[in-house]
């Protein structure tokens, strides 16, 4: 099998199956060739779609309209992140939150996220964003802040952070969107098959 596909993406990685089905695809059709193409808007939309510049999507959920179907999801859930302590027991969101100094993930649905937090009446002590995750978990580590981050993104990290449930379930959740055209194509389905794999978790760092 053989062909050409373009993936546009809106997440981390670590959120979906893209690194596993990169590899089944690279072992299994190496003929299928893969644009896989990271993109940073804070709201990423269909366009790309539309304007044929990509065949799939993996974004937060938006709306499809009636042209579009979402293929495969992903769903996670948000947590409140702080350094390990050593106290015996974890101390509360809401100790957390009145003491400590929230920096926010910069991601392709922190705004929704606000927007939740907000209804819900949790309030933080905001002192701005980031968007490197890995910059954020290091300075969480450090106990110089903490940050609300889809649980996915703590594998590999429990060792140095720890989570705390939120007041109220924030869900996330991630779409496969595919342009409909695009899915004539043997290897577009193909790879629509692969990111329905199973995502194989980091091991975890000791």
């Amino acid at each position: 099998m053989s062909g050409s596909v373009t993936i546009h993406y809106y997440t981390h990685i670590q959120e979906t199956s893209l690194g596993t089905s990169l590899d089944f695809l690279a072992r299994h059709y190496p003929d299928i060739h893969l644009n896989v193409l990271h993109g940073s808007e804070q709201n990423p939309s269909l366009e790309p779609l539309i304007k044929e510049a990509a065949d799939i999507l993996i974004l937060p959920s938006t709306v499809l309209g009636e042209h579009y179907v979402e293929h495969h999801h992903w769903s996670d859930h948000y947590v409140l992140v702080t350094a390990k302590g050593k106290h015996t027991q974890t101390r509360t969101f809401t100790e957390l939150s009145q003491t400590s100094r929230y920096v926010a993930w910069r991601h392709p649905g922190v705004d929704r996220l606000h927007q939740q937090l907000a209804s819900a009446q949790i309030r933080l002590s905001h002192r701005g964003e980031l968007s490197c995750l890995e910059t954020l978990l290091d300075l969480i580590a450090r106990q110089h802040c903490i940050s609300i981050l889809p649980s996915a993104l703590l594998n590999g990290h429990l060792r140095e952070v720890e989570q705390v449930p939120l007041p109220g379930t924030i869900m996330r959740h991630i779409s496969v969107v595919a342009r409909p055209t695009s899915l004539l194509s043997n290897a577009a389905s193909a790879v629509i098959q692969a990111l329905k794999k199973p995502r194989v978790l980091a091991v975890q760092r000791y």
